[in-house]
């Protein structure tokens, strides 16, 4: 490279710099996935979302909560097949994709300084990263959520205003498509200050993206669930909805365990996770003073909203819920911790408090990750004797992992968490298999008595 070259790249770099920086932190989350979680097992809920869409994987029973997002999130790789690690590597590659755009548009807002740090804050989450290369939507709607806020600020600027609005319509679709519901209550603060201010072009391009999702949703409610309001009451008794709140559940969850529910021994609240989430609206309070500026208190507004769904509408706790709140907060609590470093003695303590989070973090992904790549490292075990034992297709597997074990074999399964047709009758399920003629498994394990109807199968150790 000549010295003109040099020259020019340098300033190049300079005049973006936080373009530069944003693209670093991308960079970094992306890696880390790749070393860290990029070989642990499908979970209960990736197996039903790739189900759908694998290469000659027999599609798991689709519940009324869940939406379509994620299969067209994962269709590209798993139409070709259905190889985990695949999957795993695109979503790690696309992941960081999506985190550097999400935050793009907040360098233009005049946030140069925060957009990294804030993009920072929450890939260094030990939750973003264990979920970031995972076939489940939090995390896609956080992206979209960070991407759709920025835009709509963006929009209401003299830059490209054309372009920004119609990327807020397809940051909202896009939220939408994955979670209808957690796409509305990140909206409402912008239509609500849309329709105040009576400037019609962001409740609409909002609107316009959240239609999309919704749509899908209800056609899907009327052709499958017996219509929206028959889905909805489904899909709240599945979800525990109603007025509710699950703050202390979610302060255990914390450091996990994944899901706060079914008898899961939450722990008590951890103190050094408590510490941060703590710190959270001091700091962001701080950084909607400091930068004075709309994007930031519209972030704040955004993530509060989607925060309170699921602390006061939810009857239980899952850590992953929290996400899209977490990267919205993320700006304005970067905002903060750029006005703390301002001054000297501040800045020590930020930095001190910065290097202590992100170690918080480190610990919790090296132990709970650790927990959930043993844990699942069970069910490609169970799958490869289940091979040498004699499965055949078509199969059909029954019991708790089953929907995991299944993708892993191509059978068709059904799912339960408590049990196991403790009745002397046969559940419908396993009985429609048989008369399909089908293999047919029924998976426990060896802490229960095996339930009446199983006595006169054949027991097969699967250690």
């Amino acid at each position: 490279m000549d010295e003109i070259t040099a020259g020019r790249a340098r300033a190049w770099i300079g005049t973006h710099r936080p373009q530069v920086a944003l693209a670093l932190v991308a960079s970094v989350f992306t890696a880390l996935q790749l070393a860290l979680t990029a070989g642990i097992g499908l979970g209960w809920d990736e197996s039903v979302y790739i189900s759908q869409v694998a290469r000659g994987i027999p599609a798991a029973e689709y519940t009324a909560p869940r939406a379509r997002g994620v299969q067209l999130l994962v269709a590209p790789v798993a139409a070709f097949t259905p190889s985990v690690s695949a999957i795993r590597v695109y979503l790690s590659l696309l992941s960081g994709v999506a985190l550097f755009l999400a935050y793009l548009p907040w360098i233009r807002l005049r946030t140069a300084a925060v957009a990294p740090l804030a993009a920072a804050l929450f890939a260094g989450l030990w939750l973003s990263l264990l979920y970031a290369n995972a076939a489940m939507p939090n995390m896609w709607v956080a992206y979209s959520g960070v991407a759709g806020v920025g835009l709509a600020c963006l929009a209401e600027t003299r830059f490209k205003p054309r372009a920004a609005t119609a990327g807020v319509v397809a940051a909202f679709a896009a939220a939408s498509l994955l979670r209808p519901m957690d796409a509305t209550w990140l909206a409402l603060p912008l239509l609500a200050y849309g329709i105040a201010r009576r400037r019609p072009r962001l409740p609409l391009a909002t609107a316009a993206g959240l239609a999309i999702g919704w749509g899908q949703w209800l056609a899907e409610a009327l052709w499958t669930f017996g219509g929206p309001l028959a889905r909805l009451h489904a899909a709240g008794a599945e979800n525990a909805t109603g007025p509710h709140f699950s703050l202390p559940d979610h302060l255990r969850a914390l450091n996990g365990p994944l899901l706060c529910r079914f008898g899961a021994d939450c722990g008590g609240v951890p103190l050094t996770q408590a510490a941060w989430f703590a710190a959270v609206p001091v700091l962001a309070a701080l950084g909607v003073a400091a930068a004075r500026r709309r994007a930031v208190a519209a972030a704040l507004a955004c993530g509060l909203s989607l925060a309170f769904s699921y602390l006061f509408t939810v009857g239980y706790a899952a850590p992953r819920f929290l996400l899209p709140a977490y990267a919205l907060l993320a700006l304005p609590v970067a905002a903060g911790v750029v006005r703390l470093c301002r001054r000297r003695v501040t800045a020590v303590l930020a930095v001190i408090g910065l290097l202590g989070y992100f170690a918080v973090q480190a610990r919790t992904l090296a132990v709970h990750g650790g927990d959930v790549r043993a844990a699942r490292a069970a069910a490609p075990a169970v799958a490869a004797r289940l091979k040498r034992a004699g499965l055949r297709r078509p199969c059909f597997l029954y019991g708790r992992d089953a929907v995991q074990i299944g993708y892993l074999t191509g059978c068709a399964a059904h799912g339960v968490y408590r049990h196991y047709g403790g009745t002397v009758s046969v559940p419908s399920s396993i009985t429609a298999a048989l008369g399909r003629r089908e293999w047919v498994g029924v998976l426990a394990t060896s802490r229960r008595a095996p339930a009446p109807f199983l006595t006169s199968w054949t027991p097969l150790d699967l250690g």
